[in-house]
């Protein structure tokens, strides 16, 4: 390995956050530049008691980055000059200026550059137009970092007060976010959905027409199919228009967030840890971004790009131009020298205006507005290669996903002819069908979106456009499915990126964090839900003649899903019904405004903690009053503060140290707890609907006696090779016993056992058992492969860095996995569950 030797005392020292943007910041500048990372903050506020009543903050020195203090104060001390690199965001002015302050550099006077990727032109320009920091940022973010402060430290103890001591919290945008997800639950309880019938005809030529009606009894059904055995079915045609299907927007933060969720099923956080590596690499500008607008440059190269590669502008949108960032780069009318030795020279912009304008709004654009969307560094980098080892599949399928949107939001529309046939029926109803011919690809050339689907729909346009006006047509068959239909679904966590961005919920940069800690709080989980069964019965008619068929279908099923869990609920009651002025949406979006204002200088940051800080006290005192009267009382008479539902004389519901459990009190010395099943309905709980046996899950451990409690034996987690599965703890850790026989259960670790199931304690009995190599149904690779479990057979995967192996489904294989190409099913695997 090389060494790079530096002339100390002509050093010019460039602080970034991120180790990994140094190599090439450095290769950028020149022998005498020296690039060295932050990495993040350095300094941290703890506590309420470091702030005084004036919000004079005490910052400390982050104990975990000492290490780092030590050595940017070696390389401060000998660098000539130092240049503040921090990222072009609140957290990032913030980082600066903590820099400034703990090394005792001049605020006014020490260089801060932005650039928002990191290619050698982008460096070069920021390095030619520094700035200095700009304190307004900076106040912003110390004003969020004080507020979080004050609600965490000062809601969050009441929840333990009144519900539970097991750490739950409260958050200034936490609560909101978990408040969408309970508000969706309890919309989800109030619309069970609507039986009806969906009556689709088929006519000549196998067209499927569907009808406009949907009847919600098996007696209106029947009158319209015998209705239609008489009646005469004329087609009519509307005359073709054009319809233009517009191109995707530019990439945003959430935009990213929601598009890789719905194409990629990557969650927000790893979409941010994604996109931030390959900004690092300096294949894409800065994620964290509110803006839909690319540069003049980027736009002026898409233009020569679609020309070059699709040979016609009709591919170039006529509003591309729309799409040009007004933003000019400060400091150009005056310009700092370029720096010394760099590898090349870029000319620089000239200004048009000293402070550029929206040109929308006519108003000044700020910084965070100044942002690119989202983009490629190097449009004629389509994919990226193999040369670069931090760049992996996960990579490469993001920044596809991002090439391919950046450039189809300059494209054309895609332009296709439509026509809606109709077909008269009895009963003022009428079947439909509307049919699309592609004239234009547009935006859609990109992915090359024309497929067979495309050619089956241009055949059916032409075959009803020869068709004659007012001719009568002649059913083939008319069948009438029974559906479940209106029913409300549970958000994924690309909806409630959408819908905090639209609640003017935190930012960008935050919107991952949040749906992140809900999740880390255990208020909400990502789960599988299953749907209604309902015995349904269809019609058909065929050649006069009406059937009938019943059979068993699911309704409502969902896969990876937010569900608020029993303790959210609790929790987000609570805090609704004693701090919804301090949660709700309008005074969160708000306080969002607000540090708009703080970081455009057209409000005072104390002010704002100061009245939010009143808000606080205010709330928590009217709860202090109202307390005594709405205390429950125990059994024993006395008033306890904690969260608790009487079931009967011995049991309660409680939020215990991991969650919900029921508290067995058999004598005063004596208290055991019981597991809760999870669809547990807290409004049904607390009006009293439920009994004992409806809340005790039989088949989830929990801390109790071997003889059980309430007649219900908790150790038993459920039957195996037709003996009781017991789980038990030893003196030598946790191990589970069937019959005669026993099994360390030490591969859990620290787990609670409160998290541990029958089906966790299964998949271990058959992966260690002498006859696990009976359970395999199929070697892919070595560290993949097809097990065959009590539920079914499912994918078994661990590599050799790996404490213990992971289990995933095999829902959503088209094919037989016993039997396909291995490929094919390896590819499949890794596409669904991002092995690789």
């Amino acid at each position: 390995m090389s060494t790079k030797s530096y002339n100390k005392s002509k050093t010019t020292l460039v602080i970034v956050e991120s180790p990994a943007k140094c190599a090439k910041i450095e290769s950028f500048l020149g022998a005498n530049y020296r690039c060295v990372a932050s990495f993040g903050h350095l300094r941290k506020l703890e506590s309420l008691d470091d702030i005084d009543q004036y919000f004079n903050i005490k910052y400390k020195n982050d104990e975990k980055k000492e290490k780092q203090i030590d050595k940017l104060r070696r390389e401060i001390s000998q660098a000539q000059e130092v240049i503040l690199a921090t990222d072009d965001d609140r957290e990032g002015e913030a980082i600066a200026w903590h820099i400034c302050s703990l090394f005792d550099l001049p605020i006014q006077t020490t260089k801060r550059i932005i650039f928002h990727e990191i290619t050698e032109s982008a460096i070069q320009n920021a390095m030619m137009n520094p700035k200095t920091l700009d304190m307004n940022k900076v106040n912003s973010q110390q004003t969020r970092q004080v507020l979080d402060l004050m609600v965490g430290f000062k809601v969050s103890p009441v929840l333990w007060k009144y519900i539970s001591s097991n750490g739950l919290s409260a958050g200034r945008c936490q609560t909101p976010a978990l408040k969408i997800i309970y508000d969706n639950h309890t919309e989800i309880a109030n619309h069970p959905g609507n039986t009806l019938y969906n009556t689709t005809g088929y006519f000549s030529g196998g067209i499927a027409f569907e009808l406009n009606k949907e009847y919600d009894s098996e007696t209106t059904m029947c009158e319209f199919l015998e209705k239609t055995c008489e009646h005469d079915h004329v087609f009519t045609r509307s005359d073709p228009k054009k319809v233009f299907k517009e191109p995707p927007q530019p990439l945003t933060t959430s935009r990213i967030q929601q598009l890789a969720s719905n194409e990629l099923h990557i969650s927000p956080k790893e979409t941010m840890k994604l996109c931030q590596t390959l900004y690092e690499e300096g294949y894409i500008t800065y994620m964290r971004t509110d803006s839909k607008k690319y540069s003049a440059e980027f736009v002026e190269n898409v233009k020569t790009y679609i020309i070059q590669n699709y040979n016609d502008k009709r591919y170039i949108h006529n509003e591309i131009d729309s799409l040009k960032n007004s933003m000019k780069r400060e400091n150009d009318d005056n310009p700092s020298p370029p720096p010394e030795k760099t590898k090349s020279k870029t000319k620089k912009t000239k200004s048009e205006s000293k402070k550029a304008k929206d040109p929308e709004t006519d108003s000044e654009v700020k910084p965070q507005e100044a942002h690119e969307a989202i983009r490629p560094t190097h449009l004629e980098m389509r994919e990226l290669g193999d040369n670069n080892d931090k760049i992996k599949a996960r990579e490469k399928r993001m920044y596809k996903l991002i090439w391919e949107t950046t450039l189809e939001s300059c494209m054309a529309p895609a332009e296709y002819y439509s026509i809606t046939a109709n077909i008269s029926a009895p009963m003022d109803a009428k079947y439909s069908h509307i049919s699309e011919l592609l004239d234009f690809l547009g935006w859609k050339i990109v992915a090359n979106d024309k497929s067979l689907k495309d050619e089956k729909e241009n055949k059916t346009y032409h075959r009803l456009n020869q068709i004659k006006q007012g001719i009568s047509v002649k059913y083939n068959k008319i069948t009438c499915k029974f559906v479940l239909k209106n029913l409300k679904q549970h958000y994924t966590e690309a909806k409630l990126v959408q819908l905090l961005e639209e609640k003017g919920i935190g930012r960008p940069s935050t919107f991952s964090m949040i749906v992140d800690k809900i999740q880390d709080k255990a208020y909400v989980k990502k789960e599988d839900i299953p749907g209604k069964r309902i015995v349904c019965k269809d019609f058909e008619l065929e050649d006069d003649t009406i059937s009938e068929t019943e059979t068993t279908r699911e309704f409502g099923n969902e896969k990876n899903k937010l569900v608020i869990q029993q303790m959210g609920v609790v929790v987000m009651e609570f805090l609704y019904k004693h701090f919804n002025e301090l949660f709700n949406y309008e005074y969160t979006s708000e306080m969002e405004t607000i540090l708009d204002k703080i970081s455009k200088g057209e409000k005072v940051w104390t002010e704002c903690c100061n009245t939010c800080l009143g808000e606080i006290n205010g709330l928590i005192g009217k709860l202090k009053n109202v307390e005594t009267e709405n205390t429950p009382k125990t059994k024993s008479g006395k008033r306890s503060d904690k969260y608790e539902i009487q079931i009967d004389d011995t049991h309660s519901y409680i939020i215990g140290k991991y969650g919900p459990v029921i508290k067995c009190t058999l004598d005063p010395k004596k208290t055991m707890f019981l597991p809760v099943k999870k669809d547990i309905d807290i409004s049904i709980l607390e009006k009293g609907g439920y009994k004992l046996q409806d809340l005790v899950d039989p088949n989830a451990w929990t801390v109790s006696s071997k003889s059980g409690i309430g007649g219900i034996n908790t150790n038993v987690l459920g039957t195996y090779e037709d003996q009781d599965l017991i789980l038990k703890k030893g003196k030598f850790g946790l191990y589970v016993e069937w019959g005669e026989n026993t099994k360390s259960l030490k591969v859990f670790g620290n787990r609670p056992i409160e998290n541990i199931t029958y089906n966790d304690v299964v998949k271990v009995l058959e992966e260690t058992s002498p006859n696990a190599t009976s359970n395999t149904v199929r070697n892919l690779t070595e560290t993949i492969s097809i097990r065959r479990g009590k539920f079914g057979d499912y994918i078994f995967y661990k590599n050799e860095k790996m404490f213990k192996p992971e289990f995933f489904k095999l829902n959503g294989f088209q094919g037989d996995y016993k039997s396909c190409d291995k490929n094919q099913l390896i590819a499949w695997i890794n596409d669904t569950y991002h092995i690789y």
